[in-house]
């Protein structure tokens, strides 16, 4: 599902006059290969993918973060009744090297349990594979995760409760435009979204994300949607140690340095006003 601000802000019109043109990823490979041909500008991702992207001769920013946290959990087939259980068993990915995955390799590596990893694309592909019994366990987040448990799957472990801090998805741009009147017009408009989301009550603001089709996820979306959409310090500290602990930090990258603050502040400053 699209982001809480983004969902909002189309709702309250804020896009309208916006030549946006949305897709839906199957992978952050796709993802990658989009934005490298520039036949995507943006993109909603996990913010860990700029370590592989940049390192792959992307350049890439991030502007934005638009979640204030990934609700994500570890599901399984109903055979697996522990994390001790998935020992063994095949463990759906979308990339091994990057992104959510290495959210999982952490709880999983800190568990002491050994997975055979499959890589078979986005949340919808990992969700499939897992229904299909092509594979054992994934990571899955709102609203999936709720088809997940309805088709009889279990919750082994939550990611946001043994890594605090695990920093939602951000929203990437490709360098040139990041001083663009576009890429300037859009994030005025997602601001406004997490704006006017400010002024609603929990139950109106879940009562909205239901309407749009999260259904029993709505409230879950909801408590994650982000009070402003600055980028977190201290998830991209988050995101930093959980490479290093897996002996995946490539040298001379850092995330900090690939965060551009301008245009969210412009855009900020123009909705105050």
């Amino acid at each position: 599902m699209p982001p809480v601000p983004y969902l909002m802000a189309a709702h309250q019109g804020m896009l309208d006059g916006l030549d946006v043109d949305t897709t839906r990823a199957t992978s952050s490979a796709s993802q990658l290969e989009g934005l490298i041909s520039g036949e995507l500008d943006l993109a909603v991702t996990a913010i860990d993918n700029l370590f592989e992207w940049t390192k792959a001769g992307a350049d890439l920013r991030l502007v934005a973060q638009v979640e204030k946290t990934t609700p994500l959990g570890l599901y399984a087939r109903d055979s697996a009744e522990s994390l001790a259980d998935l020992a063994g068993r095949r463990f759906a990915v979308d990339a091994l090297s990057n992104g959510f995955a290495l959210a999982a390799r952490r709880v999983l590596q800190d568990a002491g349990v050994e997975v055979h990893y499959v890589e078979v694309g986005g949340v919808r592909e990992r969700f499939d594979a897992l229904v299909a019994g092509d594979a054992d366990a994934t990571l899955l987040g709102p609203p999936i995760d709720e088809l997940a448990v309805a088709a009889g799957m279990r919750c082994l472990a939550a990611v946001n409760s043994l890594l605090p801090d695990f920093p939602g998805q951000g929203l990437v741009v490709r360098a040139p435009l990041v001083g663009s009147e576009e890429l300037h017009d859009y994030l005025r408009a997602l601001v406004g979204g997490a704006e006017y989301c400010r002024s609603l009550s929990a139950d109106d603001g879940v009562a909205f994300l239901s309407q749009c089709g999260f259904s029993t996820a709505a409230a879950a979306a909801w408590e994650a949607r982000p009070d402003t959409l600055e980028v977190s310090s201290s998830g991209l500290a988050v995101l930093t140690d959980i490479r290093r602990s897996l002996g995946m930090l490539p040298q001379g990258i850092e995330l900090a340095a690939l965060c551009d603050a301008g245009p969210l502040r412009r855009a900020t400053e123009t909705v105050e006003r």
